[in-house]
This record gives structure tokens, C-alpha cells and sequence, in this order.
């Protein structure tokens, strides 16, 4: 063969190579088009977010009583390791992982950002972070088939067993995490009975809307928030732990935050203290914040460290 024909060749071949892997990238940053959103919107804002940091009213006796305690830390800071499961999926497991483990799964937001808040909690637990894009639709499509639940399990044993060594070394206890859109996806999960008694926990930051049936009056079906409801009877039970925040933010079309939050509060019994909408009994709670705006919902997320993860590391803590 001639020489010129060879180097063709080779050439020809290393554009196929050069095109499959821009094919490749141009996937994973599909995939990771929420995360992408979210860390732009964290950049635009970041100056926003230090002034908009939601801060509980003086006078909301709630929100001041059941702000977050300084509970004490574990001696050793946990640290994380980072893999991912076959469908690509962020997973970060503990350093000294070894033996059975509790899991964390959070659904939308920049995994490296969820990262840093459940390391900022000293929350010893293998985490995942799934993205379905935006849009609550897409979570509740993404996440409502029955067995979902354990598949996403399984995908997460199967990528953390090369790093976690031990006897038992598999899945103990669950909590899901959803930001805004994301709490569709635990929603659907806690719809089927046999997820609501493997879950131990469910935190929802800023993320608990439902639709209208009369969107004049702005009035929500009288079952609307069924999962979150039977949910949370268990957690005022201390059965489970369901802990919510949210913040000023009004919606068009469907239910805020605020107004699901007053919602779930009289549809659970709990009386509501103060204008931001907050209560609590037993493991069930609700904390209102100030802001109305996109920095102020970004900053829901910023601190759920302190708002949300402390009360399930505690509640870790207290049931080894």
C-alpha cells in the first residue's frame, strides 16, 4: 500500500475516534443540564445570595425555636471519594467506608455543590445525586415506576463496592433530598408503601408544590400532598423524619411552597406559628424563610447544611 493511502487512513481513523468522543461529552453535559443550570445560577448570584441568605423573622416563634443546633461533631471530619454509577450518576463515598452504610440519594442539583453541603453537616453517608433535568415533570416521570427505588439502590452498591470494604458492606439506612423540581422524585418514591417503610428520612429544600383545582381561588384538591401527608403522620410518630424549608417565593399556575407548607401543616394537625408558615411535631417539620426571588431559592439550597442535613445526621446519630 502506498504511503499517502496510509496516512489517509490513519487520519480517517482518528477523526472517528475525536467525533465519538465529542459525541460522548456532548451526553454527559446533556445529562448534567440541570447541574450546569444550577451552578450558573449560583455564579450570577453569588453576591445576591450572601445579602439573601434566608434569615427567620424576629417574631416567628417557629422558625427561632427549631432553628438548628450546634449538635456535636464527630471527631473525624468526614471526606469523600468520588465515583458514579453505570448511568453516570455522581457518587460520593466516605473515605473510611467499610460495612454496612447509610445513603443519601438527592435529586436535582450540581453534584459537587451537594457534596460540599453534606460535607459541611459531617454527614457520614454515601451520597448520589440524580438529575432528570427541569421541570418537576421530569422527576415525576424519571422516578414513579414501582421497584425504582431499589433499582437506584442497586445502582449505588454496585458503584461503591469497590470502595467500600467489610463485612455487610451494602445499603442501611435511606433519606432523599429534593431541591426545588426534585421533590417530585420523592414524592413518587414515598407514593409506593414498600419505599415509605425503607425510607427513613425525607428532606425537601424549597420543593413542595401541587396543582390547582380551582386556580381562581387558588385551592388545591383536598388529597393533594397524599405522600407527603402519610409520610409525615409517621414522622410526627418519630418513625421517620420529615424536615421541609422553603421560602417566599409566589407561583403562577400551581401551589408555592408557602402554601403547600400551610397545606401539609393542617392536613397533619400541626398547628402553623408566624407568617413565614413553619411547625413541628415529633420528627415532622417546616421551617419559613424570608426572599422571593431566584437568589433567595438558590440560597434555600446553599444552606441546607445547617437547615436540614444537621436534623438528619442527629437523628443518625441518636440510631446507630
Amino acid at each position: 500500500m502506498r504511503p499517502w493511502a496510509v496516512a489517509i487512513g490513519l487520519l480517517a481513523a482518528c477523526g472517528a475516534m475525536l467525533g465519538a468522543a465529542l459525541v460522548g461529552m456532548r451526553a454527559q453535559v446533556n445529562a448534567d443540564s440541570a447541574s450546569g443550570a444550577l451552578v450558573l445560577a449560583e455564579r450570577a448570584s453569588q453576591a445576591q445570595v450572601k445579602v439573601s441568605r434566608p434569615e427567620p423573622a424576629r417574631d416567628s416563634p417557629a422558625v427561632a425555636a427549631s432553628a438548628p443546633k450546634s449538635a456535636e461533631l464527630p471527631p473525624k471530619q468526614v471526606s469523600f471519594r468520588q465515583t458514579a454509577t453505570y448511568n453516570g450518576a455522581a457518587v460520593y463515598v466516605p473515605d473510611d467506608c467499610a460495612g454496612p452504610y447509610d445513603v443519601l440519594l438527592h435529586f436535582h442539583g450540581a453534584a459537587p455543590y451537594v457534596k460540599d453541603e453534606v460535607q459541611s453537616a459531617n454527614l457520614d453517608a454515601v451520597v448520589a445525586v440524580f438529575n432528570a433535568g427541569n421541570g418537576a415533570e421530569k422527576y415525576a416521570q424519571a422516578f414513579q415506576a414501582t421497584g425504582t427505588l431499589s433499582s437506584l439502590l442497586r445502582q449505588v452498591e454496585l458503584a461503591v463496592a469497590p470502595l467500600c470494604t467489610g463485612e455487610g458492606a451494602r445499603p442501611r439506612r435511606i433519606a432523599l433530598s429534593g431541591f426545588s423540581a426534585g421533590f417530585a422524585a420523592v414524592e413518587r418514591l414515598l407514593q409506593h408503601e414498600e419505599d415509605r417503610q425503607r425510607v427513613d428520612a425525607a428532606l425537601l429544600v424549597d420543593g413542595l408544590h401541587a396543582g390547582f383545582v380551582d386556580p381562581r381561588r387558588r385551592q388545591m384538591a383536598p388529597n393533594a400532598l397524599q405522600a407527603f401527608r402519610q409520610f409525615g403522620e409517621l414522622a410526627k410518630q418519630g418513625n421517620k423524619l420529615l424536615a421541609v424549608t422553603h421560602s417566599s417565593i409566589m407561583t403562577d399556575g400551581y401551589a408555592s411552597t408557602t402554601e403547600c407548607s400551610r397545606f401539609l401543616l393542617e392536613a397533619l394537625g400541626v398547628p402553623c406559628d408566624g407568617e413565614l408558615v413553619s411547625g413541628k411535631a415529633g420528627q415532622f417539620s417546616i421551617e419559613g424563610f424570608t426572599g422571593n426571588d431566584k437568589a433567595a431559592h438558590i440560597a434555600q439550597f446553599r444552606q441546607m447544611d445547617s437547615t436540614l442535613l444537621t436534623k438528619l445526621r442527629a437523628r443518625w446519630a441518636d440510631s446507630p
